[in-house]
């Protein structure tokens, strides 16, 4: 799908920018990165970037994307600290401006081993469209790492929209079933996909914890489950035969 930068911009200008954007999730890495390509979409201060860039090590590289000048300023102000810190003779680090919707004008066809999101994809304007431009840029077997929150049962569409207006990136969770479809419609192999269960999220908290949230009021009977959601790019490995032969082994 094609959207205008004006269009993106006028939703992204006005989403608040405070709490739930990276509340309740961790960042889960991949055991091996070094010497990859690796990309975290919507990577704010950078912080993600930062530890992404230690475990590529000096053959690979750490790709931030974020559609806020500020953050990526304030980013490239931690780099050579983050260099120093991880031991590094000179940066793999680059920061781009982009939003999520179009990545393609920043990161090419490809260009990524392992792909990251934290605890945003909720309030992107076009959560299947962003997938569909991750899975765009991975390598065939590339992995998405997307800690996120689901929610427990489906959901109103007003209420959906009311929580994104607010900035809630917890009240505004889709059901497990809405980002199977998302998945499935960016090309992913959704047979790969694994998810890791946590604590419930309560929408009112913030992200250190206080219940200072706007809320959108609703009488809907879900709750709201902190979830890590690791799926991999199409390539020519059968993972879902790969895992049920792994399940089998244990009985023989």
């Amino acid at each position: 799908m094609t959207y205008m930068k004006d269009e993106l911009k006028n939703y992204y200008d006005i989403l608040p920018d405070h709490g739930g954007l990276d509340a309740l999730c961790k960042m889960e890495l991949p055991q091996e990165l070094h010497g990859k390509v690796a990309l975290d979409v919507a990577c704010r201060r950078g912080k993600g970037v930062y530890k992404l860039s230690e475990q590529a090590g000096k053959h690979g590289k750490a790709i931030g994307v974020d559609w806020r000048a500020d953050m990526l300023g304030l980013a490239r102000e931690g780099e050579a600290h983050a260099i120093g810190k991880a031991g590094l003779d000179k940066s793999n680090m680059l920061f781009v401006q982009a939003f999520p919707e179009m990545l393609a004008e920043t990161v090419g066809e490809g260009a990524a081993d392992f792909a990251y999101v934290n605890c945003i994809l909720n309030l992107f304007y076009d959560p299947a469209e962003a997938l569909a431009q991750i899975r765009r840029a991975l390598k065939p077997g590339g992995l998405l790492i997307c800690d996120t929150v689901l929610s427990t049962g489906p959901r109103k569409a007003s209420v959906v929209a009311e929580a994104r207006a607010l900035g809630n990136a917890v009240q505004a969770a889709p059901h497990r079933k809405d980002l199977m479809n998302w998945l499935a419609s960016a090309g992913f192999d959704v047979t790969s996909i694994g998810a890791v269960a946590g604590l419930k999220a309560d929408p009112a908290l913030d992200a250190e914890g206080n219940p200072s949230m706007p809320v959108a009021t609703s009488d809907e009977p879900v709750s709201f489950v902190a979830t890590s959601v690791r799926v991999y790019a199409p390539d020519s490995i059968d993972r879902h035969e790969r895992s049920l032969l792994k399940d089998i082994s244990k009985f023989r």
